[in-house]
């Protein structure tokens, strides 16, 4: 489960909008509390994919290690990451399965004429290997 306050959702909303019709891309920071990932602020990251950043995102190495490293400092954690999916459904696609990780939740949110219209939340099920469904908690 992954819980997010109401603002962190309105700010993602705001950043994947902005950057439609390139798929925008960052990092959710926070805490685990009891198993839940709790998000305490959100970090774009620029889309380093080359090719079609319309329909892949790449997130620098450099750039994740350095958001880790911060949040290290103040006691947090990477619990997830974020991205769009423009003028697509927030359903994971085989590229997005391809390259998850275990631990983090991905957070899609599909954009339409620079608009989220949905989102979704998803982990890496490490027996089958592929992403699920979590739980998405707005909080206020």
């Amino acid at each position: 489960m992954i819980r997010i306050p109401r603002r962190v959702v309105d700010e993602l909303s705001n950043d994947v909008s902005r950057r439609y019709p390139e798929e925008a891309c960052g990092l959710l920071v926070g805490k685990l509390d009891s198993g839940i990932r709790v998000v305490g602020y959100h970090v774009p990251v620029k889309n380093s994919y080359v090719g079609e950043r319309n329909r892949r995102y790449l997130i620098d190495p450099l750039e994740y290690m350095r958001v880790e490293d911060e949040a290290a400092s103040r006691g947090e954690i990477v619990v997830g990451v974020y991205h769009s999916h423009p003028d697509a459904p927030a359903i994971p696609s085989n590229f997005d399965h391809l390259n998850a990780v275990p631990f983090l939740s991905y957070v899609i949110l599909s954009v339409s004429r620079g608009r989220v219209v949905e989102i979704s939340a998803w982990f890496l099920n490490e027996v089958a290997w592929k992403l699920e469904r979590d739980l998405l908690e707005v909080v206020e």
